[in-house]
């Protein structure tokens, strides 16, 4: 079941690749595949790391909250509950990207241990229309055909350490994995200002009796995963074959490639936000009324602009407007 479901899937769309890609290089064919695969996985990826980075920064809430609760812990989860789901998120929304990706990565390990050492499957695990690929139909024919060498130059069915020993090619790509795995798990656990060891946190917990602060088993077991996941890899590494390793080594860097691209769009994002709060939160200035003088001075606002006219007045002047011709008649007459 899981050979038809998916083995075999992942497996013809290798073969494809390769078969289509000009050259046929199996390790670029194994940089494609990872493209297709991470870029399949996106949408899940990216709800992961959006809901990874809201629970980092959910942790001095979480640490008042701790606070406030003051050791009942039914008062605690319910508060934290009410937490998540005021910020939308669910404490067990990232699983669902590892339940995906393990089927994927045991897919991939056989596949490329089949491609590797039973090439004689080629003709029976092969779906129609990748066998209908020339150059396939070259390979079943003749399975010297196939060509095992990335860039000229590195054998991918050879492991890194075999019988004693060492295919420097191979090492570099494992250690290289390695490394690029620890950089990807460090963008994920956040590193905590005051590094505390889950050692030492047990210790002390033994000793006063105490429950250690759940932030700090946190980030001590946190700190922990940081170097695990390397360590697994590198073992991994350099018991699997150069295709696997290819594949571990082009996983780290696109994750650390998507990563990077997802946190920065979530850091803008809630910049913008906070802009927008800045200024709903800042009082509107309000134009002040004009103090009326009198006659002497009239203002009128236009466009945010303030127009002022002046007319001085003389002892001599009228305070009215200019007197008709008529009524200057009807003075002459009374004279």
């Amino acid at each position: 079941m899981f050979q038809t479901i998916i083995v075999q899937p992942i497996y013809n769309i290798l073969v494809a690749i390769y078969g289509i890609l000009p050259g046929h290089d199996l390790g670029v064919s194994l940089v494609l595949f990872t493209v297709l695969i991470r870029l399949a996985m996106w949408p899940l990826l990216k709800k992961q790391l959006h809901q990874s980075k809201i629970m980092r920064d959910l942790q001095p809430e979480l640490t008042k909250i701790k606070k406030s609760a003051g050791g009942d812990k039914q008062q605690e989860g319910r508060l934290m509950m009410e937490l998540y789901k005021e910020k939308g998120i669910s404490p067990f929304g990232t699983i669902g990207l590892t339940l995906v990706q393990l089927p994927i990565f045991i897919g991939v390990f056989q596949a490329a241990r089949d491609l590797t050492e039973h090439l004689d499957r080629m003709s029976s695990f092969t779906y129609s229309f990748v066998r209908d690929i020339p150059h396939i139909q070259t390979v079943i024919a003749n399975k010297a055909n196939f060509n095992f060498e990335s860039l000229g130059f590195i054998d991918l069915s050879q492991k890194a350490i075999s019988n004693g020993s060492i295919y420097l090619p191979v090492m570099v790509l494992a250690i290289g994995a390695t490394v690029f795995q620890y950089i990807q798990s460090k963008q994920l656990i956040p590193q905590p200002k005051e590094k505390k060891k889950l050692r030492d946190l047990l210790r002390t917990s033994a000793t006063t009796g105490k429950q250690p602060a759940q932030e700090d088993m946190s980030a001590a077991m946190g700190s922990s995963m940081l170097f695990l996941m390397p360590i697994l890899t590198m073992l991994f590494a350099v018991a699997a074959q150069g295709a696997m390793v290819v594949y571990l080594l082009a996983s780290s860097l696109i994750g650390i490639a998507q990563q990077s691209l997802i946190f920065k769009k979530d850091t803008d994002e809630m910049e913008a936000e906070a802009e927008v709060v800045s200024v709903k939160k800042t009082p509107e200035r309000k134009e002040s009324t004009p103090v009326a003088t009198g006659p002497t001075t009239t203002e009128k606002v236009n466009k945010g602009k303030v127009v002022t006219k002046t007319r001085i007045i003389t002892p001599g002047s009228a305070t009215t407007p200019k007197q008709s011709s008529k009524s200057k008649n009807k003075k002459r007459k009374r004279r």
